[in-house]
């Protein structure tokens, strides 16, 4: 459990989830979904792509940790974990190696810091371009990000996500303040998979699925609470910058509907998105109201996190009652399939 001054509390492992980078550290497996399409057998290397590095990743986590504590000395500890630190600006693992004689450790080390982070540079860029891809298949943006090179690669989308992902480093002095954002972000975008699998699932029951997840029903709740409490332990003030890009970004996607594509207001959808503000707004709200990262501090740990669940449940009944009719949903599906 997280210290603090008067003793541990519980409520420090939550909200330590997306502010240590746990949760950051985990959102690897969102690349074998969104790249899930190209797979030849999409039920049986879904699952483990999805599975199989989460298990794999806690487990070296684990390991880590122990291997860390027990590496330690009584005396490191003799002022509190606050006052655990090392010269310069060596990290844990490479200042405890550094201090233990194992220079050749802590120099494998920092060439790894340098290196694996390419590898996770070049699949996000990758997942985020399908993204901007399927974004034009369906008409939702230009379709110039659907146009491929020789090697059927969606060249326009990749530049775009590239572009996209080199600015977006100049806000950020630290990564602690980077791995908030992108944490907050990332995980609100999961929170809308639920939503289109429950919708899938109401409007085309018998479309042929690869891949079938059994238990969507409980599953799909359980997965969008989950990804509002992690929001929630953010805190206020990563939250009011996450809304307030989401805005920004609904705002030049509402000017290139209606000013560049010159399409009817009729034809973007207002009422079946209408559940977006209530959703955004509560979260916000809520945020606000919890002592979490610059909140009010009115809602304690445990009554925040229930207000949260039943904000979830009201919100997904909202959004499945506001959703496209079956109609427009099997015509969104044809537009992939053809694009594909």
């Amino acid at each position: 459990m997280a210290a603090d001054p008067t003793g541990y509390k519980a409520t420090g492992v939550f909200t330590a989830l997306p502010a240590a980078g746990i949760i950051f550290s985990y959102l690897g497996f969102r690349t074998a979904i969104d790249l899930g399409g190209e797979s030849a057998n999409p039920g049986r290397n879904i699952p483990l792509a999805v599975m199989g590095p989460v298990v794999l990743a806690a487990i070296l986590y684990i390991l880590l940790q122990v291997a860390f504590l027990y590496a330690l000395a009584p005396a490191d500890l003799a002022h509190g974990w606050a006052h655990l630190s090392y010269t310069g600006q060596m990290g844990p693992f490479a200042g405890l190696a550094a201090t233990l004689g194992l220079g050749w450790m802590a120099t494998l080390l920092y060439i790894d810091a340098y290196i694996s982070p390419g590898g996770t540079g070049l699949m996000y860029v990758t997942g985020g371009s399908r993204i901007l891809f399927a974004i034009g298949e369906m008409d939702a943006g230009p379709r110039t990000l659907v146009r491929l090179n020789a090697n059927r690669v969606p060249w326009v989308a990749v530049l775009v996500m590239w572009i996209v992902g080199a600015v977006f480093l100049l806000p950020f002095p630290a990564w602690q303040q980077m791995v908030n954002y992108i944490t907050s972000i990332t995980v609100l975008t999961y929170g809308l998979g639920p939503i289109a699998l429950l919708v899938l699932r109401h409007s085309m029951p018998d479309l042929a699925r690869p891949f079938r997840l059994k238990g969507a029903w409980l599953i799909a709740p359980a997965a969008f609470i989950c990804s509002n409490w992690v929001i929630y332990w953010t805190g206020f003030r990563t939250n009011s910058f996450l809304f307030a890009i989401v805005a920004i970004g609904f705002i030049l996607y509402a000017l290139h509907h209606h000013f560049v594509a010159r399409k009817p207001a009729s034809e973007f959808g207002w009422r079946h998105i209408a559940w977006l503000l209530p959703w955004f707004g509560g979260m916000w709200i809520l945020s606000w109201l919890s002592g979490i990262g610059g909140g009010k501090g009115v809602l304690d740990f445990g009554w925040g996190v229930l207000c949260v669940a039943v904000w979830s449940l009201l919100v997904l009944i909202m959004a499945l009652r506001t959703a496209l009719p079956a109609a427009d949903t099997a015509r969104m599906m044809g537009l992939i399939d053809a694009t594909a």
